[in-house]
């Protein structure tokens, strides 16, 4: 007996189309091309509202198709840059609209900022905390703060490599950090933290 293949999500096609893959993208005609994406970023968009369970995966394969393209154009101008962080925030309001696991989707985002080989995702939070649901901004907050306190340098010496790759984590987390602090107005949390590490 063969199984019947499922049918492709129409979406997952358009979001092939308009990547172009194999095409090289020059700086002059970049403009369009992303134009073209938030096109179908904006059905995306659309799709949270009916259907947030299908949006989320065709976030997914749209960041992953983005990472693929970063090769193939000239995004002098950070325009692709800008709409990849865009996609990133769809994603999350796609993952609070479908009731994903809080934890999850904080665990997901931040692998993606600590492995992003682009830097695309290098200042995303600043973004990211703006469309976090509570339950989903303290579970950002309590995962950065963890990897903020492993990053403490204290007994290793400043100037080895360990301790300046420690200090430069710390200072990554504590920024991060500082955008949670901001987006929840809460001056006594920020101003303690800035005492931890001379803001």
């Amino acid at each position: 007996m063969t199984r019947r293949r499922r049918p492709r999500d129409p979406l997952e096609a358009a979001i092939e189309v308009a990547l172009q893959p194999g095409r090289f993208i020059a700086y002059g005609v970049s403009w369009d091309f992303v134009s073209s994406l938030e096109q179908v970023a904006s059905q995306l968009e659309k799709l949270v509202q009916v259907d947030p369970e299908r949006a989320v995966p065709l976030y997914e394969t749209f960041l992953a198709g983005c990472y693929e393209k970063a090769e193939e154009l000239d995004d002098s101008s950070g325009t692709f840059g800008t709409f990849v962080v865009s996609l990133y925030c769809g994603w999350i309001k796609a993952r609070q609209a479908a009731g994903a696991d809080a934890d999850s989707t904080a665990r997901w985002l931040l692998e993606r900022m600590e492995n992003d080989p682009y830097g695309f995702a290098s200042t995303l939070e600043g973004d990211a905390v703006q469309v976090m649901h509570k339950d989903n901004l303290a579970a950002f907050e309590r995962l950065v703060k963890a990897r903020f306190e492993a990053a403490d340098p204290a007994g290793q010496a400043s100037d080895s490599a360990q301790g300046r790759d420690r200090v430069s984590r710390r200072r990554r987390w504590g920024d991060v950090l500082r955008a949670v602090y901001t987006r929840r107005r809460d001056v006594r949390a920020y101003v303690a933290l800035c005492e931890q590490s001379e803001c």
